[in-house]
């Protein structure tokens, strides 16, 4: 057997923002380093993003006559260890809910944590400031838990300028009003920020010239902001595009004054054999998003579906979601399905409508069979959308 080993130890440095699957290990100093994996290969991903949560299938192929045991890393992007960029404020006990199933089976996983600071690694021992490592903690919190460490501890903190003393917002949760007190701050906010990053792991062994299949979903953190102004690099919130999506000449009014803003990072795949046999990308919001997606953006009214064939990712992701309303709790009626497509096969505009154009055999699209009407599933393809006939479609996760 091929037997990759790797040192699980709690990060005390800090790693790139990813979120696709990879192998690596954690260094006994701090960080990871992502191995590529030649004899894996990521034959299918299917990337579902919504407010409120993400899920990620994948389809994996040993290509060599051994198993191969490896470890599996998922880490979710950076996020700010105070209450500042999370939208219920209110509540310091946000949880990722990250679960994980392989072949259709719930499966165990590790929790790694690490901090840092404007790019500086935080020392290991300040993890015990929070409880659990998905735990976020208002200023107050902070203070009260700094006091809890050890007098070296808490000099070897001051003496790095990993904090300093100053006024805090403390929050009164009966009122909801907050007040100003002093006491330790984790940094300057406009410069030297704390962040922390978590990361899942698993053991997972790939038999020889067989497939397996990996699903995980989370509730993923969000940076908000309400002037209405877009996160995403690639979108200039003054430009035609944006103010006329965002902002119809004739609704002025009711411009969307407010977004919910995540990361996802897909360059890291490059890491398996080869490119993406076929990469899935589908964004459902309750009103409108934008983003990059890419290199590029894109305006998307309740979808956004991407297929791409053989697909190495250069970029990043980034998913606005624009509403004038918090969209946290936004759950759909309907949950998609992925299929391949077994035909060639019509897509009509309405089932036994007009014929919109021809879906190619063994190409990918998004369905949501609890709409069906008959034995036609409403699909969305590459922003194309119609209806197909259920024999023509094979359900892939």
């Amino acid at each position: 057997m091929k037997k990759l080993v790797f040192l699980f130890r709690i990060l005390c440095g800090f790693m790139p923002a990813r979120a696709n699957d990879t192998a690596g290990y954690v260094l006994p100093t701090g960080g990871v380093v992502f191995q590529k994996q030649d004899g894996i290969k990521m034959r299918t991903e299917a990337l579902y993003i919504r407010p409120g949560q993400i899920e990620v299938n994948y389809l994996f192929e040993n290509t060599t006559d051994n198993p191969i045991t490896t470890a599996v890393f998922f880490p979710l992007p950076p996020i700010s260890a105070v209450l500042d960029y999370y939208t219920d404020y209110l509540d310091a006990t946000h949880q990722f809910h990250f679960k994980l199933w392989v072949n259709g089976k719930e499966q165990p996983y590790q929790t790694q944590f690490s901090l840092q600071q404007h790019g500086r690694p935080v020392p290991s021992f300040a993890s015990k400031i929070w409880k659990y490592p998905e735990e976020s903690l208002d200023e107050a919190t902070f203070h009260q838990r700094f006091l809890a460490l050890s007098p070296a501890e808490r000099q070897t903190l001051i003496d790095g300028k990993y904090i300093y003393w100053g006024y805090m917002l403390v929050l009164n949760k009966q009122t909801g009003e907050s007040g100003e007190q002093e006491g330790w701050l984790m940094s300057d906010r406009h410069d030297t920020l704390w962040e922390k990053q978590i990361t899942y792991s698993w053991e997972q062994t790939f038999p020889p010239h067989k497939t397996i299949t990996v699903r995980h979903t989370y509730t993923p953190s969000y940076k908000t902001i309400n002037t209405g102004a877009p996160f995403s690099k690639c979108i200039e919130g003054n430009s035609p595009a944006y103010q006329l999506f965002s902002a119809p000449a004739a609704q002025r009014e009711k411009r969307l004054a407010a977004q919910n803003y995540l990361e996802y990072i897909l360059t890291t795949a490059q890491n398996w054999q080869g490119p993406i046999g076929h990469f899935n990308l589908l964004i459902e919001s309750p009103l409108k998003s934008v983003g990059c997606f890419d290199g590029g953006p894109f305006y998307a009214k309740q979808f956004y579906a991407i297929t791409r064939p053989n697909y190495t990712p250069e970029w990043d992701l980034s998913v606005d979601f624009l509403d004038n309303k918090s969209v946290l709790g936004y759950q759909p009626k309907y949950a998609p399905v992925l299929y391949r497509v077994n035909g060639p096969a019509k897509l009509r505009s309405t089932p036994h409508g007009k014929t919109l154009g021809q879906l190619e055999n063994n190409t990918y699209i998004w369905g949501w069979p609890g709409k069906k009407q008959g034995k036609w599933i409403p699909v969305l393809q590459n922003q194309f959308s119609g209806y197909a006939h259920q024999k023509n479609l094979i359900q892939v996760f």
